[in-house]
């Protein structure tokens, strides 16, 4: 992400404090589930400072954890979760909104950067191709019990061409232990084959087909790209695996999601692996 100014820096976090946060705190938690905080962040600017331009907009909504069991564990949870949203280079940063309004930032700074280009498409041509950008950030948990704690992150984001990119992303903390889960704390390390078929084979019964080769006429790619990923959330009964757009199909397949019981799986779960306490 490109820097911005000092000064631009003071103006839009005292812009942000001051007209653009909202929030709505619920300290209500349970033994087994995560307190959680509603924050919206909104920005937006227009190019060389004039409402008629194209202009940048930044919406992020983000339910924060707040309070666990301990007095301290909403920060605790904020801090494994930062760095693994918004990337290592917010490793100090404790909590979400600090996080959050860094990337409002980067994106009005990048967009102010391509003012000459607009000024230039104006005086050339007097007018100008669309250089309306839109990004929109979702963060909410999607399994939030058992000692479970599996947060999304949605993505929405338009910066010009034929169409704008979306993504969820998902991160599972197991709260007894206090990390992230990730495939090699579910399954047996010589189980990865076993895990895929049986993802395939969910993946054909949800979609009505029988064989493997019938999802390359509904925009899949290589059949054989279709293997497990640590883009997982948890439910009560099962696993379910997301695909974003590019990954295994294309864009106009839309996301790809594959819920597999954990009936269908258990036997390659390791014996010791926290989801067995989900496993009736």
């Amino acid at each position: 992400m490109k820097k911005v100014s000092l000064l631009s820096l003071i103006v839009l976090m005292c812009g942000l404090y001051s007209c653009n946060f909202k929030s709505n705190h619920s300290s209500e938690s349970t033994s087994d589930t995560v307190a959680m905080k509603k924050v919206v962040i909104k920005e937006g600017y227009h190019l060389l400072g004039d409402t008629a331009n194209p202009a940048c907009n930044v919406t992020i909504t983000m339910e924060i954890p707040v309070n666990y069991q301990q007095k301290n564990d909403g920060a605790r949870l904020q801090k494994i979760l930062t760095p693994l949203i918004f990337g290592d280079e917010y490793v100090g940063d404790s909590l979400f909104e600090s996080a959050a309004q860094k990337v409002v930032l980067s994106h009005i700074g990048a967009y102010k950067e391509i003012e000459p280009e607009y000024e230039k498409e104006m005086r050339d041509h007097g007018e100008a191709y669309s250089f309306e950008w839109e990004f929109e950030y979702t963060f909410s948990p999607v399994y939030n019990r058992n000692d479970f704690f599996c947060y999304a992150l949605s993505t929405s984001e338009y910066t010009g061409g034929a169409h704008g990119m979306y993504s969820d992303l998902y991160y599972t903390i197991d709260l007894s232990y206090w990390h992230r889960i990730v495939l090699n704390d579910i399954f047996q390390p010589e189980s990865t084959d076993q895990i895929n078929r049986v993802l395939m084979n969910e993946l054909l019964k949800s979609l009505n087909l029988s064989t493997p080769d019938s999802l390359l006429e509904l925009g899949f790619f290589d059949t054989e790209n279709i293997a497990a990923t640590n883009n997982f959330y948890l439910t009560d009964d099962s696993i379910c695996w997301v695909y974003n757009p590019y990954e295994i199909a294309c864009y106009a397949t839309g996301q790809v999601d594959i819920k597999v019981p954990f009936k269908a799986i258990e036997a390659y779960i390791l014996p010791e692996s926290p989801v067995r306490r989900l496993i009736k």
